[in-house]
């Protein structure tokens, strides 16, 4: 999988574009996130959520995680998305000026800087060998106003 990620900063909004084109057809996909928030001391994180699934399951039975079904929901309005695996060599998924709808966001989660880690694997749930399709952090700050918005960067490791 190539991957293009670009985040827009501008003052009155900021948004991220993704671009993904596949490389080969991939059936078994586990997608890891975790959400960390920042506390009272500056870079002192608490991660708040961490979850790994099975993606393709996930878009079969999307009922099998509630905050990872909203937010997916969410991004299939801002573009094209992976909707059905296998996914197919030659397939071009994107995403364009995507933000977190405030609505999204849990009342308890406070506005503060956070980051979200992002890994996507190939063949972890059947077994074998394991090969790492994607990894990301994205850092930011919560505005409660603005949704996940104010986003700072997006690396790829």
């Amino acid at each position: 999988m190539d991957a293009k990620i670009q985040v827009q900063n501008a003052t009155s909004n900021t948004g991220l574009n993704v671009v993904f084109n596949v490389l080969e057809d991939i059936d078994d996909i586990s997608l890891s996130y975790s959400l960390a928030i920042e506390g009272e001391q500056p870079n002192n994180y608490t991660t708040m959520l961490s979850q790994k699934v099975e993606f393709c399951k996930f878009l079969q039975q999307r009922s099998i995680d509630g905050g990872l079904h909203k937010i997916y929901e969410d991004i299939l309005k801002q573009g094209t998305f992976i909707k059905t695996c296998p996914i197919k060599k030659g397939s071009i998924y994107s995403m364009n000026d995507y933000h977190v709808d405030e609505e999204l966001l849990p009342q308890y989660v406070p506005e503060t800087n956070f980051y979200v880690d992002i890994q996507m694997d190939k063949g972890a749930i059947g077994g074998g060998s394991v090969v790492l399709l994607m990894k990301g952090r994205l850092q930011g700050k919560i505005d409660k106003s603005k949704g996940f918005n104010n986003l700072k960067m997006f690396s790829m490791g």
